[in-house]
């Protein structure tokens, strides 16, 4: 990494470390809020890719939300949700194949991501924002979420909030916690300011981490998905799509190689099969007849 790029990083880092010893109760308020922070990038002058759709803007706790939608409004639905860090125009190469398919097709920016407003997100927002665009454009047909945005299509399906026909995963992660612990990691965050972080988080959402954990939701996840998942990911590393696939009832897994985390989005093959596992043609075998997962780590 150049100097240019690491040493902001790595002066909060130090910071972080030493209010860990020094302020242990500052640290743990620091780390909730870093962790609920997503990064801000060029997904404000990215939104000129959506231009072609029609676009709105709704309330949601107290923040606006911004959505885009192609297609007839009687056609039925098919909702795309990026993940932390991104915006809605990742997800435009899914638009054009299920148009064609005859689909209509919603997409957003996430609370505190792109041009929707707030400054601190997480899992329980997306789910609660994905279930209130469902409501908002009427009962959808399908999902095809992203990352965390696709734990968060099954947080708010396996709770009840959104029934959909068919779930496509792409990249999702597996566990949460793990994900928190190579988080704390990377900020020199001592293991006891991590699990106050965590219990912070727990304490605004009102919820424990171990109930968001795929595992733990997968008994009432009953709509048919495929995960799809590069082996080249270093974000959210395959296994842990592997891992989805075979604790979701009757999913079908999708392997790619050389996309990464990022660019498997705007990969052709992958916004057909995934238009195509929606349209019910799909050419992915269950994941019962393909190999046994392999370990998390």
């Amino acid at each position: 990494m150049p100097a240019s790029l690491s040493l902001p990083r790595i002066s909060t880092n130090v910071r972080f470390a030493a209010s860990a010893l020094l302020f242990p109760e500052l640290a743990g308020a620091w780390a909730e809020r870093l962790f609920l922070t997503p990064p801000r990038n060029g997904a404000a002058a990215a939104a000129l890719d959506l231009i072609d759709a029609r676009s709105a803007m709704f309330e949601h706790k107290g923040r606006h939300i911004a959505t885009w939608r192609w297609g007839a409004r009687d056609a039925p639905a098919v909702i795309l949700a990026h993940g932390w860090g991104g915006y809605a125009a990742q997800m435009r190469a899914f638009v054009f194949p299920l148009l064609s398919a005859g689909y209509q097709v919603i997409v957003y920016d996430q609370p505190a991501h792109g041009v929707s407003e707030g400054r601190f997100t997480g899992l329980p927002d997306f789910a609660d924002l994905l279930a209130e665009i469902a409501w908002h454009y009427g009962e959808a047909h399908a999902f095809i979420g992203h990352s965390l945005g696709g734990a968060a299509g099954a947080l708010a399906l396996a709770s009840g909030r959104v029934r959909f026909e068919k779930v496509v995963l792409v990249s999702p992660p597996a566990d949460l916690v793990g994900y928190s612990r190579r988080f704390a990691r990377w900020h020199w965050m001592p293991e006891a300011v991590r699990r106050a972080m965590q219990s912070a988080i727990e304490e605004r959402y009102g919820v424990l981490w171990e109930n968001l954990e795929v595992a733990r939701l997968a008994p009432r996840l009953h709509a048919p998905a495929l995960v799809i998942h590069d082996r080249d990911d270093r974000m959210v590393p395959w296994t842990q799509g592997v891992q989805v696939a075979h604790l979701w009832p009757g999913a079908r897994l999708m392997s790619t190689d050389g996309l990464g985390h990022g660019r498997i989005l705007g990969n052709e093959a992958v916004t057909r099969a995934a238009a195509d596992f929606i349209a019910g043609r799909s050419a992915v075998a269950p994941i019962a007849a393909q190999a046994q997962p392999a370990p998390l780590y």
